[in-house]
């Protein structure tokens, strides 16, 4: 009782006691999972309210997997795993969106689409992925399981596709509905049409003369800091931001063999070819590593190397030659053997599933009379090909190749003693012996030593020693014989650069404070990469920033040179020869539209000239105006008039295709996000590759 009474008098203490456990147990946790309590918890990304959570995000990047394996495709699963996030995103905007507009497709649109009349689509899609021929019986199939014998687990994987397919349909109907009311919703009135048509109605014939930018030294024209300021605040829209990036420089080490390892590789290589020389078969490579053997029987016409190819007549048996040496990979052919045989028969053939006295039966009854192609219906057939030409240097018919060739022509046998069945044959016709090559190829790749590696490791970490800071990093790069290259990145950024599977390299730099230089990232055996952080934007661009400060400052250099131009001859003189003489530049002559992109003698995308000329009398003297890179004078001593009547339908749909919903369109993802903001947290998840 006096313990109990004790507990009692000290609860108080032992309840804080067991509640700071508590909180340091979620505090502990909070640190070292990072995702919990107030951190990301499941969402791999937000945006606009809508939460992505991870597990889904996973099933759609396996599914994405599996369309590039069966295709055949590589990608770097870095930039697979940033489309598919990318893709989740757009449709969580793109759902809103039809959410607001109140679209929704009815139970009788899903049901029309899937069985209607215009159905000849969904029912090739399901042919092309399933092989069933319609979704009418994919649907039978899924929902009466039993009426095709299928197993539980069949049934469902078809259940689970029908679902998938109502829902891929759905979206579809759902897209559509959106597109056709967007479309609707931009298109060109009576205004918009005969301005598209007067644009593009009439050309115009200049005389002009240029005087180039260039002419100009930069040293004469002074631009200040609130010069670029200025202009920056001006286009200060252009370089916002969706998310934090980073402004870095990298270097990238190229892990390859050195000189040193290419010249004992080549020692190597004339060992190698000495021993193969004096040894029996392939014995000669026994104690050299890296050389890789590869022994086949080949006729001449089954050598598709033209290096090899170009070789076989001239080797003798025994004989061992170098091939090639491309790059750093060595191909050394040995040819052990040489006959003549028999490379290939022509065949029909019948796997059969049954007894050893049923497949003795079929035997004998096709050499009784019974044809192949009712032989090939007997249930107990499982395969039949008639007519195909068998290989009898592949490897595979090793085991049966001195039967066939040995077999009578026109008489089925069996080559198998098998007591569930087997295979029949029947050898059609043989082919002429020809010259078949007991061929070795051997191949043998240059590798960089541990002393290369060890070489190149330590003298980039020499750098990293000597240059700390960002600032040294760069201007010190190029005197050791290093490329800093420039790169900004932020959590979307899938990869650095070019560098493939570098997503452990972006998690460092989104982490990394200003002016960081990291460790070097040796996981990739063909490179090591070392990174220092330049600078972090927010929301935009500064325009203290160096490469956009670069891209201002020549901006306004060349304002300030047009307007120095103009100054200089403005009024000089009359015309456009006596402007050329005074600027010391040639007349020369071009057609102008008010809708052209690119004026040949002039530039590309010109508008402010058009807009002049578009606006000048014929005969008028202007300028001198400012030009994308000159000051241009010109006259106007003709105008085409187009023959092409005004169509309101025609002009009409070149609106919507170059100004109006059509563009607006094709950017349909970024039209949606706007101005909102992204938060990816994929590196949260993902910090390595």
């Amino acid at each position: 009782m006096a313990t109990l009474e004790k507990i009692r008098s000290k609860s108080v203490f032992l309840l804080v006691i067991i509640g700071l456990a508590l909180l340091a147990f979620i505090i502990g946790d909070f640190f070292t999972s990072g995702r919990t309590l107030f951190g990301t918890g499941t969402t791999i990304a937000k945006v606009d309210g809508h939460k992505i959570d991870v597990q889904q995000f996973q099933r759609r990047v396996e599914q994405a997997n599996q369309q590039y394996q069966q295709s055949g495709q590589k990608i770097d699963q870095a930039i697979l795993q940033q489309q598919v996030l990318d893709q989740m995103i757009a449709e969580a905007l793109f759902q809103d969106e039809v959410d607001a507009l109140g679209l929704t497709v009815t139970n009788a649109e899903l049901t029309d689409a899937i069985f209607g009349a215009q159905s000849q689509f969904v029912d090739q899609m399901v042919y092309s992925q399933t092989g069933i021929e319609s979704a009418r019986m994919v649907h039978d199939m899924a929902f009466n399981p039993g009426k095709y014998g299928m197993q539980p687990e069949q049934a469902q994987q078809i259940k689970e596709y029908w679902i998938g397919l109502e829902k891929q349909i759905e979206e579809q109907l759902l897209q559509a509905k959106f597109t056709n009311l967007f479309m609707g919703a931009i298109t060109a009135n009576n205004l918009d049409a005969k301005a598209i048509y007067d644009e593009n109605a009439s050309t115009s014939n200049i005389a002009y003369t240029k005087k180039d930018l260039i002419s100009v030294p930069d040293d004469q024209i002074e631009v200040t800091d609130a010069d670029i300021k200025a202009e920056y605040d001006r286009t200060r829209n252009r370089y916002r931001l969706d998310e934090e990036t980073r402004d870095v420089n990298y270097i990238a080490v190229t892990i390859a063999p050195s000189l040193d390892d290419r010249a004992a590789a080549a020692q190597l290589v004339e060992q190698a070819v000495t021993a193969l020389r004096q040894e029996d078969d392939l014995a000669g490579l026994n104690g050299l590593n890296g050389f890789i053997s590869d022994r086949n029987k080949v006729t001449a016409a089954a050598v598709r190397d033209p290096n090899i190819k170009k070789h076989l007549d001239s080797l003798a048996v025994n004989d061992v030659k170098v091939i090639s040496s491309l790059g750093d990979t060595y191909t050394i052919a040995k040819l052990l053997g040489k006959s003549a045989d028999v490379d290939s028969v022509n065949i029909d053939f019948l796997a059969v599933q049954g007894t050893r006295a049923q497949l003795d039966s079929l035997v004998n009854a096709l050499n009784n009379g019974t044809t192949w192609a009712q032989a090939s219906q007997s249930p107990i057939v499982a395969q039949a090909q008639d007519s195909a030409w068998l290989s009898l240097v592949d490897p595979n018919y090793a085991g049966i190749r001195d039967v066939i060739n040995n077999a009578a022509v026109g008489t089925y046998f069996t080559p198998d003693s098998l007591d569930n069945g087997g295979r029949i044959f029947r050898v059609r016709a043989r082919r002429q012996p020809v010259p078949v090559y007991d061929l070795a190829i051997i191949t043998y790749t240059v590798e960089p030593s541990v002393n290369t590696i060890n070489k190149l490791t330590d003298d980039l970490q020499e750098f990293i020693d000597n240059n700390k800071n960002a600032a040294d990093f760069a201007a010190n790069a190029t005197a050791a014989n290093y490329n800093a290259i420039p790169a900004r990145v932020s959590a979307s950024t899938p990869t650095l650069g070019r560098l493939e599977d570098s997503r452990n390299i972006i998690a460092w730099i989104m982490d990394a404070g200003k002016g960081k230089v990291s460790p070097i990232f040796d996981d990739n055996t063909d490179r090591l990469v070392v990174v220092a952080v330049n600078d972090i934007f927010k929301d935009y661009i500064p325009y203290t920033d160096p490469q956009l400060n670069a891209m201002l400052t020549s901006t306004v250099r060349n304002n300030k040179k047009g307007e120095k131009l103009i100054n200089d001859y403005k009024g000089k003189a009359k015309d456009v020869p006596g402007y050329a003489q005074v600027m010391g530049t040639q007349v020369d002559s071009a057609a102008v539209t008010f809708g052209q992109l690119y004026i040949p003698g002039i530039g590309g995308y010109e508008s402010e000239l058009t807009a002049q000329v578009a606006n000048a009398k014929p005969g008028q003297i202007v300028g001198p105006v400012k030009s994308n890179n000159g000051v241009i004078v010109f006259t106007i001593y003709g105008v085409d008039a187009s023959e092409r009547p005004y169509s309101f339908d025609e002009a009409a749909m070149q609106y919507n295709q170059t100004r109006g919903a059509s563009p607006l369109m094709r950017n349909l993802n970024r039209v949606l996000l706007g101005n909102k903001k992204v938060q990816n947290n994929m590196l949260k998840f993902y910090n390595g590759n």
